[in-house]
């Protein structure tokens, strides 16, 4: 008998980049075959770096703990959490349009500054599965999205155009 290892990040209990991208090639094929929406978020905190150095590693750990926390309570548990990077995160959303995985981003981003336990601003990057995308594509376009809502001045959401 095997087991199946999961791989779960030991600070934020989410999935590793690893485990979390699995499931999202495995989501997409499932999506495709069944001509459903797939949406992906990549969360981001803005400054991280500058919040580590004000107010410390333990600080900055916190944060991200309760980032990913929040993230699950915003989602209601709409799907998996993987973490990307340090201060990054993606939510995948299978079954999910875009305009609906670009509400829940406002209402994440909103959640997370009035978070005291976050103490932080996030970006937000969104992306909808387009026919026939590979799911590295989709991941690619949203952390690009991310990229775009810091780029545009942080504390934003900004989907794939």
């Amino acid at each position: 008998m095997s087991a199946q290892v999961v791989e779960l990040d030991l600070e934020t209990g989410v999935y590793t980049r690893g485990a979390f991208e699995r499931e999202l090639a495995f989501a997409v094929q499932v999506a495709r075959r069944a001509a459903q929406p797939c949406s992906l978020l990549v969360v981001d905190v803005d400054d991280f770096q500058a919040l580590r150095d004000v107010r410390g590693d333990l600080a900055a750990d916190s944060c991200v703990e309760a980032l990913a926390e929040r993230i699950s309570a915003e989602s209601s548990g709409a799907g998996p959490i993987g973490r990307l990077g340090a201060d990054t995160f993606a939510l995948l959303l299978p079954g999910w349009a875009l305009p609906r995985a670009c509400a829940l981003a406002d209402r994440l981003r909103s959640a997370a500054r009035a978070d005291q336990c976050v103490s932080a601003t996030v970006s937000v990057g969104v992306a909808a599965l387009r026919p026939a995308e590979p799911w590295g594509n989709l991941l690619e376009a949203a952390e690009s999205a991310c990229t775009r809502a810091k780029q545009a001045g942080r504390d934003r959401s900004v989907h794939r155009r």
